[in-house]
């Protein structure tokens, strides 16, 4: 099973257009989001697309996100979401508060965190736990290319794909 794992999209709607067609090329089964979508426009352009997302800390407009989540039968979970897929265990969350980031990874619990935020790819094992971040989407905030990120439970490695 592929998974698409986006963060960071903040209202750049090309990019999400890219990222849509880049996971259904890929046959993706799942796209996780961790969080800045900023609009709700941005949940929309996933319709077709299972989605799952968590809130970042630039999400103000919660309502309206919520609509847009169930307008395509996605599943919004607040700031932290668990999920298992495939056997493997992995928690969503956007990394605003570095504690509890850390606290999540250091937990052991976890195969996999998908994080946010930065804006950072990040690639790395802690303990038994991979740590990743796709980057952004948005691609313009502090020089970052847009990137994006999928992840094949089979062999259980990221490919970073740029926009």
């Amino acid at each position: 099973m592929k998974i698409g794992i986006i963060s960071d999209t903040h209202d750049n709607l090309d990019n999400v257009q890219k990222s849509v067609e880049l996971f259904k090329a890929q046959k993706v089964s799942v796209v996780f989001h961790a969080g800045d979508y900023v609009d709700s426009e941005i949940v929309r352009s996933f319709s077709g697309i299972k989605l799952i997302g968590i809130l970042g800390n630039n999400d103000l407009d919660r309502s309206g996100l919520s609509k847009a989540f169930e307008e395509i039968g996605g599943q919004m979970n607040g700031e932290i979401c668990e999920i298992e897929e495939e056997g493997i265990k992995f928690v969503i969350y956007h990394g605003t508060n570095p504690k509890l980031k850390n606290s999540l990874i250091e937990s052991g619990k976890y195969d996999v965190i998908i994080c946010g935020h930065t804006h950072k790819i990040e690639n790395r094992k802690v303990g038994r736990t991979l740590v990743l971040n796709p980057g952004t989407a948005n691609g313009w905030f502090f020089g970052y290319k847009a990137t994006v990120a999928i992840f094949d439970t089979q062999t259980r490695c990221p490919e970073f794909m740029n926009l």
